[in-house]
């Protein structure tokens, strides 16, 4: 245990003190404006698009949330129907363990009165037995079921906004489209953190 708490400490320690860096683009202008001026105008229209898009997918992600939580909700009520009578079930079984490990006990006091009295050998062998019994049975106590989770909105909303992006590549558009005007992009990594 401790060389774990150890190790995750060491870890921590060279994650947390490891570099940081930030992409940065350099661009190289080419002599040809106009084209640079049809790509930033393409890019802008990427962006928009891009945007919209990403707008759309969020506003309708409430619509789409909305049909799965109903269903979810559905599902989740069958559920709780079948735990409600697992449940009910556990309770019988708990209340004749707890009958039969009284009785039990009962009898273990009674066989064990007489073992110690009476020196019989017959109590001794059933006041014997009775213990095994009462071990084994206190082993297999029965167990409550288990409650499904309740289902939350607000994570399935959270879930499918995650499915929108507000990232088209537009960038990439960009650069690639800079490059074939007779330009030069730079792509540099620099440091920001923790540099040596």
């Amino acid at each position: 245990m401790i060389r774990i708490s150890l190790l995750l400490f060491i870890l921590t320690v060279l994650v947390s003190c490891s570099p940081k860096y930030k992409i940065e683009r350099i661009y190289h202008p080419p002599t040809d404006k106009q084209c640079i001026e049809k790509c930033s105008t393409d890019y802008q229209r990427c962006q928009n698009i891009c945007q919209k898009n990403y707008s759309d997918c969020l506003e309708k992600s409430i619509e789409r949330a909305e049909m799965i939580y109903s269903q979810l909700k559905r599902e989740y009520r069958i559920r709780m129907e079948e735990y409600y009578k697992k449940y009910d079930l556990y309770l019988q079984r708990s209340e004749d363990y707890r009958r039969q490990i009284k009785t039990l006990k009962e009898d273990y006091k009674f066989y064990e009165r007489l073992c110690s009295q009476y020196k019989d050998k017959e109590s001794c062998q059933k006041k014997e037995k009775v213990k095994k019994y009462l071990k084994q049975l206190e082993t297999n106590r029965p167990l409550p079921p288990e409650k499904p989770p309740e289902v939350e909105f607000s994570s399935v909303l959270q879930n499918e906004r995650k499915a929108c992006s507000c990232d088209c590549g537009c960038r990439e558009i960009y650069d690639a489209c800079y490059q074939s005007c007779g330009g030069k992009v730079e792509i540099k990594k620099i440091c920001v953190e923790h540099c040596d």
